[in-house]
């Protein structure tokens, strides 16, 4: 009982550590770019062995995926239980903290959006979480608009696509700026586009 609990605890580090290396190796070079082989030796393990956790190039890709929206939930302090009750206004605070925390994580950024570039159809493996990725975000932002005007705190006129399109289009326009030149403010940026936007649907006395 006792080996195979180590053994399990072992595996898990092994896979963990994998998806570590494997995160800032398609985050440098795009999943089409990137090598097993090298990712593999980065792992101090061999290629066969990377495969016996993983079982392919594709599924090592979604592992990475799916710990990096962890990761994103994890280090914002957010479940998922919450953005079924997300207001507008806790939507904007829940992006903001998105986004100062993707400072810090160049590789999570560049990981996105190369995927997101490379993915351009349903061969890809990443296709589907893009696609998820996007109406994920389109469907919790008109959700958070649409709670807001119920609750009396967003105008019940605004235009939510269009607000829904500015918000994606701010957050992933900033993000590409910063990957070409960590000297933007992407955060200052963001805050002070979220703050106007505060302000423009904003129900007034």
């Amino acid at each position: 009982m006792a080996t195979t609990e180590s053994a399990q605890r072992s595996g898990e580090q092994a896979r963990t550590k994998i998806i570590a290396i494997a995160l800032q190796h398609f985050g440098q070079h795009g999943y089409r770019g990137g090598s097993l082989a090298r990712i593999a030796a980065e792992a101090g393990i061999s290629q066969s062995g990377l495969l016996h956790h993983f079982g392919t190039k594709a599924a090592l890709l979604q592992a990475v995926l799916g710990a990096r929206d962890i990761q994103d939930l994890v280090t914002t302090g957010t479940s998922l239980e919450d953005f079924a009750e997300m207001d507008f206004d806790a939507l904007l605070d829940f992006l903001v903290r998105v986004v100062r925390n993707n400072v810090g994580s160049p590789d999570l950024v560049r990981l996105a959006h190369l995927v997101a570039a490379e993915a351009s159809g349903p061969d890809h493996p990443a296709y589907e979480w893009v696609v998820g990725r996007f109406r994920f975000l389109q469907s919790l932002i008109g959700d958070a608009l649409a709670r807001g005007i119920d609750a009396g705190s967003v105008r019940a006129d605004v235009d939510t696509r269009g607000i829904t399109e500015w918000l994606i289009a701010m957050a992933e326009g900033l993000e590409n700026q910063w990957l070409l030149d960590p000297g933007v403010d992407m955060v200052g940026s963001f805050e002070r586009f979220v703050a106007e936007l505060r302000r423009s649907v904003a129900v007034r006395d």
